[in-house]
């Protein structure tokens, strides 16, 4: 099974990487109010974080989703392997390096290879980087309020029999794995075709392929079930496009002096924004 998983994330790196070159040479102005985004960014990656290191003290006491659906427990008989150590290695090389670093890389490469400046490339990365802390915030608060229990507890599918309960057991909706993947993948591929690089439909075609496999991963693992795997993709895909498509759209830009950078004067409730 290893040489069926491994190939997808290397393949979704190259494609990143080889993408790049392929950008126009003039690259399109985003939208940007930079102490508001440093500012969302931050306080979304602070509450993702602080949740998911306080969760012993807000997870829910008893579940509010007990029991699978038909379809989750025909997706689980199916899918669940009997290696599950392999799945969750997989499953999180993938999520957690690969996917952070692939995008990562490919933000920084294309926007020098279209012409713009380090600054416009770290400034690219900013803007991703906000959808996906968003993304992950509201899988957070999600799997918070609801409390359902993973399968592998609910069909007591123990690796070590003497395992004692953990406040992640009761967190299995919706999948944050598959959500952090399909926000990367949404929000990179957004921003490299606002910035109209034609090497986006790449970073969409092989993102939602290794996405996918994330997904699979989860419920390889016993961690998952198909609908939270299923939501947990539509979710972080919706917040992945809708942050830079609808917050970071440039409507026309006016040059600047000194630099490559672009302004454009865009009214906004708490000031004006600049595009770079």
């Amino acid at each position: 099974m290893t040489a069926k998983v491994i190939p997808m994330p290397l393949l979704a790196a190259l494609a990143l990487l080889l993408a790049a070159p392929a950008a126009r040479a003039e690259p399109r102005p985003l939208r940007l109010d930079l102490p508001v985004d440093l500012a969302v960014t931050t306080a979304a990656l602070a509450v993702w974080g602080g949740t998911a290191a306080g969760k012993a003290w807000l997870v829910p006491t008893t579940c509010r989703i007990c029991e699978p659906g038909a379809l989750d427990a025909w997706a689980r008989d199916r899918l669940v392997w009997e290696d599950r150590e392999l799945a969750e290695v997989g499953s999180d090389l993938l999520a957690y390096a690969l996917f952070p670093v692939s995008a990562a890389t490919f933000t920084l490469a294309a926007s020098r290879a279209n012409g713009g400046s380090w600054g416009q490339g770290f400034t690219d990365l900013l803007v991703v980087t906000e959808a996906v802390a968003l993304s992950g915030t509201v899988s957070q608060l999600v799997k918070l309020s609801l409390g359902r229990p993973r399968p592998f507890i609910h069909y007591r599918n123990f690796r070590d029999p003497d395992r004692r309960p953990r406040p992640d057991d009761i967190l299995s909706f919706y999948s944050g794995h598959t959500a952090l993947a399909f926000s990367l993948t949404a929000a990179t591929s957004t921003v490299a075709h606002l910035r109209g690089e034609r090497g986006a439909p790449w970073v969409l075609g092989v993102g939602l392929g290794a996405g996918v496999v994330v997904g699979w991963l989860a419920i390889a693992d016993d961690k998952h079930y198909l609908t939270d795997v299923v939501v947990g993709a539509v979710v972080g895909s919706a917040i992945g496009w809708g942050v830079p498509w609808l917050l970071h759209r440039s409507r026309g830009a006016v040059a600047l002096p000194g630099g490559t950078a672009r302004g454009a004067p865009t009214p906004l409730p708490i000031g004006v924004s600049l595009a770079f």
